[in-house]
């Protein structure tokens, strides 16, 4: 039977997200393939490895040399099923001003007719973390991973976050095939008093931030329902939204259903999609449906983030799903060439990144350096070989880069 395994990845190890949560791993092994189920996603191919068998409750140290990156982490297994149909991803990323993210923790729901609603050996209990922590509570049980029965009429996702610090985070909420005809989904802020539509079959963004009010840390702020306006689910308002850009304007559109009881929309911009702010106002007209739209005259140059906001009479706050349009002349690029690469001959193609200076390293599977240097970028187009040693060994490395805001980045290449 595929089994689960917990592993915490060793700090001295590079990884893309510098991740010091434990991780949820998923091997089969008719398939020879191990999944990462949580959080992010990876899959990778075992078939000319020998993984050995290995018993419930034990631990052991695995290594996982990948072309994302290696991975390396003590964990300890628990049994598992292997078919699920629908699912529901949650991953805590805590951001920076200007828009870089580091994942500290997630959580994963699956859907099946063969898995019960009560948590038993199929549910993947937390483990605590010594950064940011987040779970879903479940009969006074906290898991990380739960398997539930296909959603008939309702559910919930009762979430429980605790080693919150007062920063900007940001809840990528993953829906994958749960998108039913009159089905709504809905994160709910109990520190905002907030509701946000959720896409059932895409992904979501949700940013928020935990300050010194110690409520805005509640461990339970948040929680995600599934259902209907009969079962008590806030009524459909966002049937769609996009944003479009015409020239150097953006359209900002949106289709609304069930609009009762709806005083006006706000639409909100953000640079870097975690901090938006009121750029503009309409009224609501409050029909059975209806379609609204606004133009940007003075849209950002880069990535311009927009989000809807229906105020009802009451002055509560639903958003719609983020929208997302980058405004220049293309879209931000890093890349390495050739890849796979060899002695003397690597080059790093930079397309309409900041202007500044950037560091680069290139560790090794065991994490060491074995390159390191800076250089200035301008804008628009630069191309800087990095010139690796005639000593440097075959087999994956990852290209480190730290921009000039300190954000930093993961290349992975061969030689």
């Amino acid at each position: 039977m595929p089994r689960i395994f917990y592993v915490r990845p060793l700090p001295q190890l590079p990884a893309p997200t510098h991740i010091t949560a434990y991780m949820q791993i998923q091997y089969f092994a008719k398939l020879s393939v191990l999944f990462l189920i949580n959080p992010g996603w990876f899959v990778t191919n075992f078939m000319k490895s020998k993984i050995p068998h290995i018993k419930s409750l034990v631990t052991f140290f695995l290594i996982v040399s990948l072309n994302h990156f290696t991975m390396a982490g003590f964990g300890q297994s628990t049994p598992t099923a292997s078919s699920f149909y629908a699912s529901f991803r949650t991953n805590l990323y805590a951001t920076a001003p200007d828009g870089s993210s580091v994942l500290m923790d997630g959580t994963l729901t699956q859907y099946d007719t063969s898995y019960s609603n009560n948590v038993d050996g199929m549910d993947a209990r937390k483990l605590s973390n010594p950064s940011e922590d987040l779970g879903m509570l479940r009969n006074n049980i906290v898991l990380i991973i739960e398997r539930r029965h296909t959603i008939q009429d309702a559910d919930s996702i009762f979430f429980k976050m605790w080693n919150m610090r007062p920063v900007t985070y940001r809840l990528d909420l993953i829906a994958y095939n749960l998108n039913v005809p009159g089905r709504v989904g809905l994160i709910q802020d109990k520190f905002l008093h907030r509701s946000t539509v959720l896409s059932l079959n895409d992904t979501t963004h949700f940013s928020f931030t935990a300050t010194s009010d110690l409520a805005s840390q509640a461990t339970d702020r948040f929680m995600v329902v599934f259902g209907s306006p009969s079962f008590g689910v806030m009524p459909i308002t966002f049937i769609s939204q996009k944003a479009l850009r015409q020239d150097n304007l953006v359209n900002v559109e949106w289709k609304t259903a069930n609009e009762t009881g709806i005083s006006k929309y706000e639409i909100e911009r953000s640079v870097n999609g975690n901090y938006f702010e009121k750029i503009s106002g309409i009224k609501a007209d409050n029909k059975t449906s209806n379609s609204y739209t606004w133009t940007d005259v003075n849209p950002a140059s880069g990535y311009n983030y927009y989000r809807i906001g229906s105020v009802s009479l009451d002055g509560k706050i639903s958003y719609s799903a983020v929208m997302k349009l980058f405004m220049g002349a293309g879209a931000p690029v890093m890349r390495l060439y050739p890849n796979p690469a060899a002695p003397g001959n690597l080059n790093l193609q930079m397309v309409n990144q900041q202007r500044g200076i950037y560091s680069v390293k290139l560790l090794n599977a065991f994490g060491q350096v074995v390159l390191a240097r800076s250089f200035y970028s301008g804008s628009g187009l630069s191309v800087e070989n990095l010139k690796p040693g005639p000593a440097i060994s075959k087999g994956i490395y990852q290209l480190e880069i730290t921009t000039p805001s300190g954000a930093r980045s993961f290349i992975s290449v061969a030689f």
